[in-house]
């Protein structure tokens, strides 16, 4: 991930989900909890690499 708006925005996108599940948790726990969840997302943004996906002849090519 190259910007740290997209970044920002893909935690925003999950970030419902997240607080929805946090409510499984103790309620001292939830916080922390949040910050360690948006970060392993963070993490593995950095970790993708967001190349265009390969063309349907390339991989046919690449079959042979």
């Amino acid at each position: 991930m190259n910007s740290n708006d997209e970044v920002e925005e893909i935690i925003n996108n999950f970030d419902l989900k997240i607080k929805k599940h946090l409510h499984n948790t103790y309620y001292q726990e939830r916080k922390d909890l949040e910050q360690e969840i948006k970060l392993k997302i963070i993490e593995k943004l950095n970790d993708i690499n967001f190349e265009d996906p390969p063309s349907f002849w390339f991989l046919i090519n690449n079959l042979s």
